[in-house]
């Protein structure tokens, strides 16, 4: 007996009868994706923070390896030379300078136990001179008991946390090792990771990605240079005048004082705040701290006016509001390295969103476009 079987009509290969399974959006693939790499970032933020720094390094050197590398010299020997002799020169400038350095570290630590007591006479003299020059201010001043307890209380709460403080000197002394190590085969091998980077794109995107990166290279380069020798300059700037003021410590607060001037608007705060507080245990004087206070304002003065111009330029600021929002949370993330690095990372991104922008808008235009008020592409040679 031959069984009647329904017609299988209109069912195509592979059909079931059931419905196909339907995979996730893009959307939540793409979430899923920034998600997991925001977290890869997080883990390894101390990593990525030696290669960040390591590289800035590499761009600092690069100009000099690119000179000596114009004499039909190999790169690999170019750059052991450079590092070579940089090393030395570090060397030489350490033995003239380490011990004037050393000094001024073993008085400062010799004072640290007594400091207290010493600020808190020099705010005594401070306040007394000046209720003396004008009597209404002492309204406004704070008694001494007042003052002492919560002088008191804040190195308290600082010597209770040295513990993380040397953990973090640690850190420092093992990234002083790492990151010119790292930058060393930045210099050497960048050619090597660029080549193998494009190698892995589509045709279609290497000519624009090639321009975008030139043009990076050249943007980054010149800001990341600028902004180191800006720092030398408020440096020496700094430590010529406390010498010439007579205030101790001038070569630790001139250090300082470059470094921190890489932070816009609260780097010479800092600076210029612990000048004072030194001139303020020393001469226990209000015309020495104005003294100090007027350097400190025409080292600013000169270095936004002179100094800035011509070293970082004029192209590549940001909006004041995206400044003091990089550093705060730059500096909420990974503390006042996090604020150093904060605004040349947020100014990179910057031009690498406008250079997309403007490619995409170059390469979707007509050929010879007549459009007012556009800028206009310029050529790249990398």
């Amino acid at each position: 007996m031959i069984e009647d079987r329904p017609a299988e009509t209109g069912r195509g290969p592979g059909r079931s009868g059931r419905a196909p399974l339907m995979g996730p959006p893009p959307s939540i693939i793409w979430a899923v994706v920034i998600a997991l790499a925001a977290l890869l970032i997080y883990v390894s933020r101390d990593f990525l923070l030696l290669l960040l720094l390591s590289a800035t390094l590499a761009y600092l050197i690069n100009p000099i390896v690119k000179i000596a590398e114009s004499a039909v010299i190999k790169r690999e020997v170019v750059v052991t030379v450079v590092y070579l002799g940089i090393g030395l020169g570090l060397l030489a400038t350490a033995h003239f300078v380490f011990p004037r350095l050393r000094g001024e570290v073993n008085a400062l630590s010799d004072s640290l136990p007594s400091f207290g007591d010493r600020l808190d006479e020099a705010i005594d003299a401070l306040q007394a001179e000046m209720v003396a020059r004008f009597p209404a201010a002492a309204r406004l001043l704070t008694a001494r008991e007042v003052r002492h307890e919560r002088l008191n209380a804040f190195i308290e709460r600082q010597a209770a946390n040295l513990p993380a403080l040397l953990s973090h000197l640690a850190l420092l002394v093992l990234a002083a090792v790492l990151i010119p190590f790292f930058s060393y085969f930045f210099l050497r091998d960048s050619r090597k990771i660029v080549r193998l980077v494009l190698d892995r794109l589509p045709a279609a995107h290497i000519e624009t990605s090639v321009a975008v990166w030139c043009e990076i290279d050249r943007i980054v380069g010149r800001y990341l240079r600028g902004l180191a020798v800006d720092g030398i300059v408020v440096s020496i700037c700094a430590a010529l005048g406390l010498w010439m003021l007579g205030v101790n410590y001038p070569l630790l607060l001139g250090a300082l004082s470059g470094l921190a001037n890489v932070v816009p608007y609260f780097g010479p705060i800092i600076g210029g705040a612990a000048a004072m507080l030194v001139a303020t245990v020393q001469f226990k004087s209000l015309s020495s701290v104005a003294t100090v206070f007027v350097l400190y304002l025409f080292i600013k003065l000169l270095d936004v006016v002179v100094v800035q111009p011509i070293a970082v330029g004029r192209g590549q600021h940001l909006h004041p509001v995206l400044l003091i929002g990089s550093v705060i949370v730059g500096g909420h993330a990974l503390g006042i390295i996090g604020m150093v690095i904060a605004v040349p990372t947020v100014t990179t991104l910057q031009e690498i969103a406008r250079l997309l922008v403007e490619h995409r808008r170059y390469s979707t235009s007509p050929a010879h476009p007549h459009v007012e008020g556009t800028v206009p592409i310029q050529p790249y040679v990398c």
